[in-house]
Formats: structure tokens, C-alpha cells, sequence
């Protein structure tokens, strides 16, 4: 039996007067991220209640290969430019299924 996909949650909060910039950095690790072996589904979201608030959702092929895009060049490089711009350190969560159900 082969084990289920990770998920990740990440919340950030974004300082009001960087919010393009962030968004800007976000979309190009979306892009980066999304051509990573292992990566199967990796989408940013605003929250509707807390428009500061910009989460991704992420879903990963297994461990390795999350450890790989936390390493990985582009997300170095995304932390460093978001160094200031967020207020405070981002929630990150990673979840894995007890149950899930995909509709086809």
C-alpha cells in the first residue's frame, strides 16, 4: 500500500504596503514550484476574512520531495525577499490524510 500525498498549509500575513510585492514573489514560486518532480498541486489563496492573509495549499508526491522544494533555489531566494514584508513568521502546517476524497 503506497502512502498518501502530503499536504501542506502555509499562512502568511502580509505587511499592508508590500502586498504587490509579495503577491509578485508568491506567483513566481507558484510557477517555479509547480515544474518540481513531486509536486502535485501547489495554489495560493487570499483568506476572505483577512485579506492580508495569503495562504498556499500545497500537495506532495512524499517527503522527499518536499524536503527538496524547501531547499530548493527559488524558495531561498523568495525567503530572503520577504524578509520585512511579512508581518511575522508564516504558519506552515503539513497534514497527512487519515481520509480523503477526490471527485473525478
Amino acid at each position: 500500500m503506497s502512502k498518501p500525498p502530503i499536504h501542506v498549509i502555509t499562512l502568511a500575513e502580509v505587511v499592508p504596503q508590500h502586498e504587490a510585492e509579495v503577491v509578485r514573489v508568491l506567483r513566481q514560486v507558484a510557477e517555479l514550484t509547480r515544474q518540481e518532480e513531486g509536486c502535485l498541486r501547489y495554489d495560493l489563496y487570499r483568506d476572505s476574512g483577512t485579506p492580508m492573509r495569503i495562504n498556499t495549499i500545497e500537495v506532495w508526491a512524499d517527503e522527499a520531495s518536499l524536503n527538496r522544494h524547501m531547499n530548493a533555489p527559488h524558495v531561498k531566494t523568495a525567503i530572503m525577499a520577504l524578509i520585512g514584508k511579512l508581518a511575522g513568521i508564516p504558519q506552515f502546517r503539513v497534514l497527512q490524510a487519515i481520509d480523503e476524497f477526490e471527485v473525478s
